[in-house]
């Protein structure tokens, strides 16, 4: 299934990938993280934001145990 992966960058400097692949024949755009997230969505625009927002919580909350446990 053809996709579009995008790096994103957070705030300090911390690179997490998310892809989101092409509508499948339920007519749903799969998405996926490299954090381990995933989902679906009827729209590839809604897909793409569900992605990254998952993303930014992932990282956030892997950068403060980070903070908690250098």
């Amino acid at each position: 299934m053809p996709s579009q992966s995008f790096t994103f960058i957070d705030p300090a400097g911390n690179q997490a990938q998310y892809t989101v692949y092409d509508v499948d024949r339920h007519n749903e755009y799969h998405w996926s993280t490299d954090h381990g997230d995933s989902g679906y969505d009827s729209t590839y625009a809604q897909a793409q934001t569900r992605a990254r927002t998952a993303l930014k919580s992932s990282m956030t909350t892997q950068r403060r145990s980070n903070e908690r446990h250098p």
